[in-house]
């Protein structure tokens, strides 16, 4: 099952909501799925809200909706009925025939009757991607002028969500995380927002982890890098004029690295009792290199 549909499951599964609110997410439901004289229906994958549909028109409206579950992975319920239509329609104060398709903000009794319609509205044409893959919630409108009022009322919950056309719909659409796991709290999808949190908790810890790891194997690639550096030219000199040619305080370190090729610096300054730093156990280190480099130049070994 699909993160998208686990979302509208905990919503179909919704009860004890209040009369004004009931009303509210059918208004929500039937207006943003097909309403029109021409084509009163919703058409989902989704059991849950095809009875869910069916279920407000036969309890709330007083109608009887055809249903059609023959499709492939579709399931259809629509009104036909002229007279159950117009009886719909005047539940919602429309008329089926007009111009513009707008919102009727009369169904909308209260403040609270909001999330309840937007619920409506996300049940009929919404759909949420996986957070584990991307942050990203549409609804998908056919009309430009209800697409504006839809902006409009989501735009009153201080969210801001994004407008783009695609095959002759309009989206509204967010793709950051904050305002997803607000709209969905807001209508009614508490775990389903809290489950997006947790993702994006899961997925900034592996960020941090990842991005340490990396920060270590490059100093550990930069330490093992210089130690063979390092490593060649006390060779080097010890294979060639020998480490006579070194003061003692450079013979010191010299052999302390060839015994300990993979520490780093600060490990060699700890074997040391706090008498060399790590920038003196360096230096000494660089000028072993450099008197290496001269004995090469020079022609001596």
């Amino acid at each position: 099952m699909s993160f998208s549909s686990e979302i509208k499951n905990e919503l179909c599964a919704l009860d004890n909501i209040r009369p004004c609110c009931y009303h509210a997410q059918v208004y929500g439901l039937v207006l943003f799925a097909h309403f029109s004289n021409l084509n009163l229906s919703i058409t989902t994958e989704h059991r849950s809200i095809y009875e869910l549909y069916c279920d407000s028109l036969r309890r709330y409206v007083g109608i009887e909706p055809e249903t059609d579950e023959s499709g492939i992975r579709k399931l259809t319920a629509y009104v036909v009925n002229e007279t159950d239509k117009k009886k719909l329609f005047d539940k919602f104060g429309h008329t089926g025939n007009e111009a513009s398709l707008r919102i009727n903000y009369a169904n909308l009794a209260n403040e609270c009757c909001v999330s309840s319609f937007l619920r409506g509205v996300f049940l009929a044409c919404g759909s949420v991607s996986d957070p584990n893959r991307t942050y990203h919630l549409e609804f998908v409108v056919p009309y430009k002028k209800l697409c504006n009022d839809l902006i409009k009322i989501i735009g009153e919950l201080d969210l801001e969500p994004k407008y783009i056309q695609r095959k002759g719909n309009h989206i509204v659409y967010f793709k950051d995380s904050e305002s997803i796991e607000d709209f969905l709290a807001y209508i009614g999808a508490q775990n389903s927002s809290l489950y997006i949190m947790n993702v994006k908790i899961e997925k900034d810890i592996k960020n941090k982890v990842n991005r340490k790891l990396n920060f270590e194997y490059h100093n550990l690639d930069k330490t093992l890098s210089a130690s063979k550096k390092q490593i060649e030219a006390i060779k080097y000199i010890k294979g060639g004029a020998g480490f006579g040619v070194l003061p003692e305080s450079l013979k010191e370190i010299a052999l302390l690295r060839l015994e300990n090729p993979d520490d780093s610096l600060t490990d060699l300054a700890e074997m040391c009792d706090g008498r060399i730093s790590k920038s003196g156990i360096k230096h000494r280190l660089d000028k072993i290199i450099q008197i290496a480099d001269d004995l090469k130049n020079s022609g001596e070994k």
